[in-house]
């Protein structure tokens, strides 16, 4: 398992390919942590689950025509995937419900729903806690800078996320935010790394049919139910964080009947 590393994350292992130099194999971990890494604890069970979720969703994304990294699974917990020519050290969060962070610095209440969605890019460091870019700042990096990787990570950001509420909003669960990171491939923007519980929010529905056209849908959907990493950061137990990861991984495992 120690061989052949190039890389080492706090949830995956990147590995060289004997067979192939020209892909990487990513190795899922059981490590879960919050807080930019402060709390850690390592969950037996997990590395399987973040392995599933994210191999269904880059597949329904690879089937809707949008660039990744991915390329096949050939066990559990490993996905193979393309060898990054440059990687963007960014964080890419695109929101359709207010939660988390923004609520302390957004001037938002939780459950304001935006429409359309938005976009904001982090500084991926987790000793300075991720900080984010100014709007002015990337428009200006677009503009002036000639920077087309932030214009395309935020299309197609947004692009992955519409994919993805259609996908999940089919079994009654709303997609919140969601958390995405990306490299050039062949001179191409590509979603890479994982999506899993860990770079997604999901509320199920209240009712069968709940009203989302609201500027406000908390009372819509049950986030007490929620179905991510929250209920880690919240101080979930193992049984429960890995109860809501196994949700996860079961509704996902329908996209592909689900169309």
């Amino acid at each position: 398992m120690r061989r052949n590393i190039i890389a080492e994350g706090k949830t995956k292992i990147v590995k060289t390919n004997p067979k192939d130099p020209a892909t990487v194999l990513l190795y899922f971990k059981d490590d879960i942590t919050a807080g930019d890494g402060a709390k850690h604890d390592v969950f037996e069970g997990k590395a399987v689950l973040d392995w599933a979720v994210s191999r269904d969703c880059f597949e329904l994304l690879s089937r809707r025509g949008l660039n990744t990294h991915y390329i096949d699974s050939p066990e559990a917990r490993v996905m193979l995937v393309k060898r990054l020519d440059r990687k963007l050290f960014l964080e890419v969060v695109t929101r359709r419900v207010a939660t988390g962070s923004i609520l302390k610095w957004g001037d938002c209440s939780e459950g304001e729903r935006f429409d359309p969605v938005i976009t904001q890019f982090h500084y991926k460091d987790d000793p300075l806690h991720d900080p984010m870019l100014d709007d002015r700042y990337v428009e200006f990096m677009i503009r002036d800078k000639d920077a087309w990787e932030y214009s395309c990570m935020r299309k197609m950001n947004t692009q992955v996320f519409l994919v993805l509420e259609a996908a999940f909003a089919q079994f009654g669960v709303q997609l919140v935010d969601i958390k995405l990171e990306y490299g050039i491939i062949d001179g191409e923007l590509c979603v890479i790394d994982e999506i899993s519980g860990g770079s997604l929010r999901l509320w199920p529905y209240r009712s069968a049919a709940p009203n989302l056209d609201l500027s406000n849908v908390l009372a819509e959907l049950a986030p007490e139910q929620r179905l991510d990493k929250d209920t880690y950061r919240m101080g979930g137990t193992p049984d429960e964080v890995l109860s809501r990861f196994r949700a996860i991984a079961a509704l996902t495992s329908r996209f592909k009947e689900a169309g």
